[in-house]
């Protein structure tokens, strides 16, 4: 299984400019982190890992919402893409579901990261553990990533 150390030197292999913080204790999901950390919402950036057979995409969205699977497929032309199970991440992923990074993956995988997150001057994100959190510029993570950045949630 991979870790936030995978992560981190990812980035720096990239140069990027990130920060992984450590945390008071584990997040079991990001859609806390605003709560724990005193972020707003849209600071957050929740992974939703998805697949089909061309592979895996993840997607970051605020953390107080839910991303539309809709939206997603029809952007990527992926309509086979379903979300990734809780027992399939470490597989597809190399992470736990509710901490998948949106870099080093055990696989190449499409990034979509929501307008909203994109446009922050810095972002959280999973960084592959439960007590790790990744702080990234909004424009370095779309870069860092090759990212598509669009709104992929509805109102």
């Amino acid at each position: 299984m991979r870790s936030s150390v995978d992560v981190h030197n990812y980035l720096l292999d990239h140069e990027v400019h990130h920060e992984l913080v450590p945390l008071q204790g584990p997040l079991r999901d990001l859609a806390d982190a605003p709560g724990v950390l005193g972020l707003e919402a849209t600071e957050v950036g929740r992974p939703t890992a998805l697949f089909d057979e061309v592979g895996i995409v993840v997607v970051l969205a605020p953390a107080d919402v839910v991303v539309d699977l809709g939206i997603v497929t029809g952007l990527l032309r992926r309509p086979g893409l379903a979300a990734v199970s809780a027992d399939q991440s470490p597989g597809l992923t190399g992470y736990l579901l509710a901490v998948v990074p949106p870099v080093a993956l055990d696989q190449p995988a499409e990034v979509v990261v929501d307008t909203r997150l994109a446009a922050k001057g810095v972002v959280y994100t999973a960084a592959g553990e439960a007590g790790v959190i990744l702080k990234i510029p909004g424009d370095e993570l779309v870069k860092a990533t090759n990212a598509v950045v669009f709104p992929v949630t509805r109102a």
